[in-house]
């Protein structure tokens, strides 16, 4: 016996963090963003649906999580990630 132990935990070898993916801190971005616009909106219209403004309280965040949804799919087949 050498006194070194080849385990996994030897003192040289950290164990990996597992923190959140990518792909959970864009959605919690866009959550963010949406909820963001959404007050936004019904701050600025005075939560009046009749306001010109109000027209865009669902459009703009849906064209939001379109197109990022768009990029990570080019953002994926450029790196070529898998999805899992």
């Amino acid at each position: 016996m050498s006194g070194q132990e080849s385990g996994p935990n030897t003192p040289n070898e950290q164990p990996k963090k597992k923190g959140l993916s990518t792909r959970a801190y864009f959605k919690i971005i866009g959550y963010l963003l949406t909820a963001g616009w959404v007050g936004f909106i019904l701050a600025a219209s005075g939560g009046d649906s009749n306001h010109p403004l109000f027209d865009y309280i669902f459009i703009v965040p849906l064209v939001g999580w379109i197109i990022g949804m768009l990029v990570a799919r080019m953002m994926t087949k450029k790196s070529g990630a898998d999805h899992s």
